[in-house]
């Protein structure tokens, strides 16, 4: 028996529903992906990010760990590789490559079913509610996508069509597929770093709708997509997870998820933050806020409200407590030095470091982003991430102050959902007290060690029950 069904909805369309109660932790879903497609960080087999990859000697555009796992794509990469050699690197992005590598599965290939076949067709492509430059992107690819196709290799018994005639016959479908891909396809991602491995379609995850305080999540395993409720889920109760960040405003939900999949919101966490009362302490004030600087009589303590007024120019930034205004000049200066520093290409890990550091005072000294502002939780993550990452001893060791700033943003928000990132955050920390504690016996006094032994195993256990 299936752990959920699919039921058709009048306002959301297909839903996938509970056949029964699943306890929190259960896996519901288990699938690979029709066609999936590696970052050029990763491998284009089993999706492992490295330093170290091998080009394929023929289209210099797959990338491979290991001989092994060249070999064990080569099955499918036999019939593109001289097409991938025809076109720059630069112009092979993953979705390009993607919906080439679907087109050629989907409508040249014999080794699909009837039924994965339909199982990506009948996907929404939301074509015409895509703009108009959108559309013509799509357009330009899909000129790219018929020239690949026309450069395919072909079994014996095939003849390779021409690109007219695969315009003619194909030109539509193709369209519809960079539709689908854009508003179904899903990110593949390092389960640790959130690191973006690559973009696989898998028509049986795309029947889970959003909700900004799911009761799901997705996590990945090379082309495999696995999804596991993380609270307990009633029988006939909908099954979802979030398709954006969860670390943003309500505004910010809304419009990204309206721009990208064409729907309004109207989840129980949009639809309360919508309604709360004037005056009422709201989460949005604290993931886009900033710290109020007015100290008269001591520190106000509230949490500054930013208003646009044009664009990204600053209308007001008012405090929700004392009513104290910040200027709104001094905050588009910042901003506009956090955007330079931001843009800049370094490429060793102590000028990335220096980098970093001064993004981290930017935002947290002059700008003086509030504690729980999800910009602060998404910038120590990334800090954290990479010094965990660095070759430099010396660099790791600095790790662990933003992992505790990264706790302190997010732990306050959806306290009782089990959200995996949290829970890979409690490992990170626990492990790293583990790790100071080994290589630094000598430097804590009998009662630190002990006081930091506890916090590291209580950081574990909290990891291990998440």
């Amino acid at each position: 028996m299936s752990l959920y069904h699919e039921v058709l909805d009048p306002l959301k369309g297909r839903c996938a529903v509970a056949s029964k109660a699943l306890p929190a932790g259960s896996r519901v879903l288990q699938t690979f992906a029709t066609s999936a497609v590696s970052s050029p960080s990763s491998c284009d087999s089993c999706f492992v990010s490295q330093v170290s990859l091998s080009r394929c000697t023929g289209c210099r555009i797959a990338r491979y760990c290991s001989r092994r796992c060249q070999q064990l794509d080569w099955p499918q990469h036999r019939w593109e590789c001289q097409a991938w050699r025809s076109i720059p690197a630069a112009h092979a992005s993953p979705t390009l490559l993607l919906v080439t590598r679907l087109a050629f599965k989907l409508f040249r290939s014999s080794k699909i079913t009837e039924e994965a076949r339909n199982a990506v067709l009948t996907l929404c492509h939301h074509l015409h509610d895509h703009s108009e430059k959108k559309r013509q992107v799509f357009d330009d690819m899909t000129q790219l996508v018929l020239l690949l196709l026309s450069r395919y290799k072909a079994s014996a018994k095939q003849q390779i069509p021409s690109f007219d005639e695969l315009e003619i016959d194909l030109k539509m479908e193709i369209l519809k597929l960079f539709g689908r891909v854009n508003c179904n396809a899903f990110s593949i991602a390092n389960g640790v770093t959130n690191e973006a491995l690559g973009i696989g379609l898998f028509p049986e995850g795309a029947l889970f709708n959003h909700d900004c305080d799911p009761n799901s999540i997705v996590s990945f395993k090379g082309r495999e997509m696995l999804v596991h409720v993380v609270k307990d889920v009633a029988a006939g109760q909908e099954i979802t997870f979030s398709y954006v960040e969860l670390l943003q405003s309500t505004q910010a939900r809304r419009s990204e998820l309206k721009e990208s999949y064409f729907f309004d919101c109207e989840c129980a966490r949009c639809q309360a933050a919508l309604k709360e009362e004037a005056g009422k302490v709201k989460d949005d004030w604290y993931l886009d806020g900033l710290v109020c600087t007015h100290k008269e009589g001591g520190v106000c303590g509230g949490v500054v409200v930013v208003e646009k007024s044009t664009g990204y120019t600053v209308g007001c930034a008012v405090c929700k407590l004392c009513g104290c205004e910040r200027d709104g000049e001094e905050i588009d200066r910042y901003e506009k030095l956090l955007k330079s520093f931001e843009a800049l290409d370094v490429d060793s890990e102590q000028r990335k470091w220096e980098a970093y550091q001064q993004r981290w005072k930017i935002m947290t000294q002059q700008l003086q982003l509030h504690p729980r502002n999800g910009r602060v939780a998404a910038m120590a993550r990334e800090i954290g991430n990479f010094l965990c990452g660095a070759t430099s001893s010396d660099l790791r060791r600095l790790a662990l102050p933003f992992f505790v700033a990264e706790l302190h943003a997010v732990e306050w928000l959806l306290p009782k959902t089990k959200l995996p990132s949290r829970g890979l955050l409690h490992f990170q920390m626990g492990k790293l007290m583990f790790e100071e504690l080994e290589s630094s016996p000598g430097t804590l006094s009998r009662v630190d060690q002990v006081d930091r032994l506890g916090s590291a195993a209580n950081h574990l256990h909290e990891s291990l029950s998440t």
